[in-house]
């Protein structure tokens, strides 16, 4: 039996989630000297606090270096670099790089900054050009560094926000009626309090902000709790009165509860800003039909949102989606920051005023990374801790937590740029304020719903359930709104910000894979683009697509999909593939059976094989046994997966017949496939797919 330990790469696994090589890579302009792309996690960092920053460099396609070595480098106010360490290309977890010779140079270094603000690190490399040796350097990487905050001054907070809520339960004292006045009074004790600098109620009345001393933010929101279980969405807004005169209006056009409610508060319109441009897509496409669902409450938000966005997208005629679901526990700040991964970003949370995102994260002190990833994130702004005090229907507390929240500036500095993505906040009042819908679109994405006051619950997943369902469909952005407003006070609006004009392609695109990205392509599992494999280049251009049993700190097996609609006039598809693993020689005829696998899924969900080879039918077309090669190509050492030497097939050409499907909508999948174990890798390479 074989046996792997995947301790290393859990332990790291955390350290790189947004320094992954699904980062867009930037192709260098004609006649330009750039080495390529540079980025860092953390990229926010505490005053004389020494921390592990993995950095990556992602190697220009068309760039030639003159040797293996790449410069870690920080750079001054004057543009002179010091070197502060070796970026390598050697497939070594523990230094943060996946895969041998891919062209991403990664290294983990050791951090500790003595001066507050900006500071910035490039890699530089001797690099060949029209005959000429040079130096070049990549982009730049900032790094923001801040001064700390004790731990005495953050218990303080805690504190704070501890005694606020006893102070408020004991003036809640059980009765609803007492809301407000209840509000009023944990207000002025709080700005009774050593180490708050200011203290206001949420527009709304749902909610206390909060500005610590130290700088970093804070505040209380208060969620009702219903009889049947759910919860308001953005905490309780009126007293009991109002509760009764709302209940009695929405009676006269239809009877819902009170506690299917979503509720949130307002501010006025700002400017919209500025957008990112995602120069490689084609501008009114979706990047991909990757779907993104966050919901940190969503075993108490009521109706479930996110098995009404799942339903909608899986009757699809096209099976290409792929669902990621960060709900509970696992809606945390770090799973927001895969964001700019997917396509489509649907958000069903506790919203106050257009500004925050509630997580479902407890704030712990004690936590092993508060220090070094949850500190700095709070001294920055990036995320802020609430205090969240769930009202029962009977005025008692059903639950309190400390939890964080993500602000703005958080997104508008995620690692990289989301794929001309549709970003739905179901929060309430989540167009109200345009911060996040600015630092969305600054990322990239170019469709925002969201709503213009309060909402509740019901009408919210009526809008998800349309939504989801005309985009499925095939319907743009604008096709998929309609212009809607909750029957029930205060009558919030459903509102599309930005473009109308965004849908998902039904033709093959990038398949090629120059635009440097996976760019149209729906990616499940590990898939990449690379412009080198050791001595393997692409067969065309500078970039190719490899998708693996695992690589790296990757351990789900990868495909890479498409959504097409088959013309008349299309008869193949064609493509090139290459395919290495580790299971050869010695796992042929064992039950070790990797498998490169391209298939076609109709739009009644059933999955049809085009074409299929395990190992021991690749090692038979290669006349290759345990004991000899026959015709397959030994690459190692300068291609190493995990633990074996590798073997390749060398390109391969590949021509299938698509045409009994014209005129259908089918998904096209290629696909790496995991037979007997996961220790041993296979990838498979691919380059000029289309369709003719």
């Amino acid at each position: 039996m074989k046996v792997f330990n995947t301790m290393l790469a859990g332990c790291l696994l955390a350290l790189i989630m947004s320094c992954s090589s699904d980062n867009p890579v930037t192709p260098p302009q004609q006649g330009s000297t750039s080495l390529g792309t540079l980025v860092s996690n953390p990229n926010t960092l505490i005053q004389n606090t020494a921390t592990d920053v993995i950095f990556q460099f992602t190697l220009a396609a068309g760039v030639t270096l003159s040797d293996s070595t790449v410069k870690l480098n920080k750079k001054d106010g004057g543009g002179g670099l010091t070197e502060v360490g070796i970026l390598r290309d050697n497939g070594d977890l523990a230094n943060g790089d996946e895969i041998l010779g891919d062209g991403i140079f990664s290294t983990k270094a050791s951090i500790s900054e003595s001066v507050l603000g900006t500071v910035k690190y490039v890699a530089s490399a001797t690099i060949s050009e029209a005959g000429v040796t040079k130096t070049a350097t990549s982009s730049e990487s900032l790094i923001e560094v801040y001064a700390t905050v004790s731990d005495t001054s953050i218990n303080k907070n805690i504190n704070s926000l501890k005694l606020a809520r006893s102070h408020f339960i004991t003036a809640l004292g059980g009765n609803l009626n007492n809301y407000s006045n209840a509000v009023n009074q944990t207000i002025t004790f709080l700005q009774s309090q050593p180490g708050i600098s200011s203290v206001s109620v949420t527009s709304g009345n749902n909610g206390i902000e909060i500005k610590f001393s130290n700088g970093i933010n804070g505040g209380m929101i208060f969620p009702y709790k219903g009889s049947n279980g759910s919860i308001i969405q953005g905490g309780m807004p009126f007293d009991q009165k109002q509760f009764d005169s709302i209940r009695t209006e929405r009676s006269r056009s239809r009877e819902i509860p009170v506690e299917h409610q979503t509720i949130g508060e307002s501010v006025s319109f700002g400017d919209f800003g500025g957008t990112s441009n995602n120069v490689n897509l084609d501008p009114n496409k979706i990047g991909n039909r990757n779907v993104m669902l966050y919901a940190p409450y969503k075993t108490v938000f009521y109706p479930d949102k996110v098995t009404i966005a799942k339903n909608r997208f899986s009757e699809s005629e096209c099976k290409g989606f792929q669902i990621t679901e960060f709900s509970g526990s696992d809606a945390t700040v770090k799973a927001l920051e895969e964001a700019p991964k997917f396509g489509f970003v649907f958000m069903d949370t506790h919203g106050i005023e257009g500004k925050i995102l509630f997580t479902a994260e407890k704030m712990d002190i004690s936590a092993p990374n508060f220090f070094t990833y949850h500190l700095p994130l709070l001294i920055a702004g990036k995320i802020g801790y609430w205090e969240r005090v769930v009202i029962s229907n009977t005025g008692t507390i059903d639950d309190t937590a400390t939890v964080y929240t993500v602000y703005s500036k958080f997104i508008k500095d995620m690692n990289g740029t989301f794929p001309n993505s549709i970003v739905f906040n179901s929060s309430c009042e989540s167009t109200m304020n345009p911060d996040l819908e600015n630092a969305f679109v600054g990322k990239g994405a170019k469709s925002y719903y969201g709503y213009d006051k309060v909402v509740w619950s019901d009408f919210a997943a009526t809008m998800i359930d349309t939504v989801a369902k005309r985009f499925a469909r095939g319907l743009n952005s604008g096709q998929a709104y309609f212009n809607a407003t909750d029957p029930g006070v205060p009558h919030a609006i459903f509102q599309l910000k930005r473009s109308s004009d965004m849908g998902y392609s039904f033709t093959l695109e990038n398949g090629n894979y120059e635009t440097g990205t996976l760019d149209n392509w729906t990616k499940a599992g590990d898939g990449r683009v690379i412009i080198r494999l050791g001595s393997v280049n692409p067969t065309q251009g500078s970039y190719m697509g490899i998708i693996s049993t695992g690589l790296g700190f990757t351990t789900s097996s990868g495909s890479l999909s498409q959504c097409v609609k088959i013309l008349n006039t299309q008869s193949n598809l064609v493509l090139k593939w290459n395919f290495l693993s580790e299971e050869f020689l010695e796992y042929i005829g064992s039950q070790y059976q990797d498998f490169f696998q391209v298939s076609v899924v109709k739009s009644d969900g059933s999955r049809i094989v085009l074409f299929r080879k395990t190992v021991d039918q690749i090692a038979a077309q290669f006349g290759a046994t345990k004991q000899d090669p026959g015709q397959l190509i030994s690459v190692s050492p300068q291609i190493v997966f995990d633990r074996g030497g590798v073997y390749m097939t060398g390109w391969q050409s590949l021509t299938l017949d698509v045409a009994p499907y014209r005129g259908q909508t089918i998904t096209i999948d290629l696909e790496a496939g995991d037979v007997g174990d996961s220790i041993f890798d296979t990838a498979i390479l691919m380059d000029e797919l289309s369709i003719q």
